[in-house]
């Protein structure tokens, strides 16, 4: 169900594995990408209805007033900012004039393969080096419809983006193997954007990992033993031979390692 709301406070924080503090902006809360590995599942409240943030840009300028300029923001978490739903909202561009106008850094991270994001080049290109796409790779329904990675929509953005002077990451996180081919993804991106790999990081009988091997049993259950090694004995062997080959690759960064 979509909720409407108005929120009092624009800012909130996570705490990943490897330490720190991330500040996230989320326009929305809740996701219509549907990505069956995705670790917010593990909130069982999370998504039950798909909640649209009004007032978050007003109250986003406000409270950024004396943000530290060093510091990163990071826009999308519990929601991906560039889902379809944007197209009427548009508070994922409400928000990027926000931080634009306060000189803000700014991560966006997306794999919805909207395309909204080039509604928002004019904001993007006046921020600058101040701006980075976080790009996903691993979008299920874009996989499941396109052998040649050149034609795979993200990759397609992101060269383009990359060639129109924006600062583009590519990440494929999480890996899945049989899904997933790592080298013809990176082949099919240009040379110098920088690549962010990661395992399925998922423990055995929470609401992600069931979601998972659910997904893989209806759609790919030729791989479904694979997945019960990855879930359940945390034996991953496609993923320490993608470690093994790209790990002296410069362009490539291994999340959280």
């Amino acid at each position: 169900m979509l909720k409407e709301i108005l929120v009092s406070k624009a800012m909130t924080y996570e705490y990943p594995p490897d330490g720190g503090t991330v500040p996230i902006i989320d326009p929305y809360d809740g996701c219509t990408v549907g990505c069956p590995y995705c670790f917010q599942l593990e909130d069982e409240e999370w998504n039950i209805d798909l909640k649209v943030k009004l007032n978050i840009a007003d109250i986003l300028q406000d409270e950024l007033m004396n943000w530290n300029k060093e510091d990163t923001v990071y826009l999308g978490s519990k929601c991906d900012p560039y889902m379809e739903i944007d197209r009427k909202y548009q508070l994922t561009r409400k928000c990027l004039i926000e931080l634009s106008k306060l000189n803000m850094k700014c991560m966006v991270t997306t794999k919805a393969g909207s395309k909204l994001i080039y509604r928002d080049l004019d904001v993007i290109k006046a921020m600058g080096d101040k701006f980075t796409l976080l790009l996903g790779l691993s979008n299920l329904h874009q996989l499941k419809k396109i052998d040649d990675c050149a034609l795979i929509s993200n990759i397609q953005t992101a060269n383009e983006l990359h060639r129109m002077g924006v600062r583009v990451w590519a990440f494929i996180t999480p890996i899945l193997p049989g899904i997933t081919n790592v080298e013809l993804m990176m082949n099919a991106l240009d040379k110098d954007i920088p690549v962010f790999l990661d395992r399925v990081r998922l423990k055995k009988d929470t609401k992600p990992a069931m979601t998972l091997e659910s997904f893989i049993d209806k759609h790919h259950p030729e791989l479904a033993n694979q997945y019960q090694d990855i879930i359940y004995n945390d034996v991953d062997i496609y993923y320490d031979q993608v470690r093994e080959k790209w790990s002296g690759d410069q362009r490539v960064r291994f999340v959280f390692e």
